[in-house]
């Protein structure tokens, strides 16, 4: 079966995540419900943040090892800023999603979503449960 040329195509290289990366923050750092969490990246500059980011997402896909950073801290602090509970997080992976399915089909972009997924619903969790420690 031919693809029509405008077809999306599966997620198979760093270009694509970071293309991935760049429409979903486009939209997350004008959401209503995310902007205020976002913001902090005002200060730390899209253009450093975007590369470790990719970094994270290369290794949940491809495996790469790239990813040096530390997840959870960061949304600890961002929490305790801007209260990243359930909804929040909800709102992430909804946008996430639909970036996802503007530009990708296949079963890494499938993996793209369900891995946001279960991170969100983890740190969702830990958050929670550090909170209320």
């Amino acid at each position: 079966m031919l693809r029509s040329p405008s077809a999306p195509t599966d997620l198979a290289t760093r270009a694509d995540i970071d293309r991935l990366l760049r429409r979903f923050y486009d939209r997350a750092l004008t959401d209503p419900d995310l902007e205020a969490a976002f913001a902090t990246l005002a200060v730390v500059g899209l253009d450093e943040h975007l590369p470790v980011v990719g970094d994270f997402w290369e290794q949940v896909l491809f495996g790469t090892g790239r990813y040096r950073g530390r997840l959870v801290p960061v949304h600890t602090a961002l929490h305790r800023q801007h209260g990243l509970g359930a909804a929040r997080f909800d709102r992430w992976v909804r946008l996430w999603t639909d970036s996802v399915d503007a530009l990708f089909a296949g079963a890494n972009a499938d993996r793209a979503k369900a891995k946001a997924a279960a991170i969100a619903a983890a740190l969702s969790a830990q958050l929670d449960r550090a909170s209320s420690a």
